[in-house]
C-alpha cells in the first residue's frame, strides 16, 4: 500500500516509534494537512499542530518529531 504524505514524514523523521499512538496521530494529522492549517508560517503552524493533536498521547517522542513531520507533510517536503 502507498503511504500518504503524513505517514511518509512520520516514518522518515522518526515521529512513529512504538506505534501505539501512530494511527490516531496519522488520521488527525492527515485531516489537519487537508485543511491547510499546518502549512501556516512558524510558529503558528507548530502551535496549531500541537493543539490539533493534543488528544493523542505519545510517550515515546515528546511530540517534536511528530510536529516536524506534520509540518513537512503540509509543506510538501520529502
Amino acid at each position: 500500500h502507498m503511504l500518504n504524505a503524513v505517514q511518509r514524514e512520520l516514518v522518515a523523521r522518526g515521529g512513529a516509534q512504538c506505534g501505539i499512538c501512530t494511527p490516531g496521530i496519522a488520521v488527525c494529522a492527515t485531516y489537519l494537512v487537508g485543511l491547510g492549517l499546518a502549512s501556516a508560517p512558524d510558529p503558528e503552524a507548530r502551535v496549531m499542530v500541537r493543539q490539533f493533536l493534543a488528544g493523542n498521547i505519545c510517550r515515546c517522542t515528546g511530540y517534536q518529531l511528530i510536529v516536524e513531520a506534520v509540518i513537512a507533510a503540509a509543506r510538501g517536503a520529502a
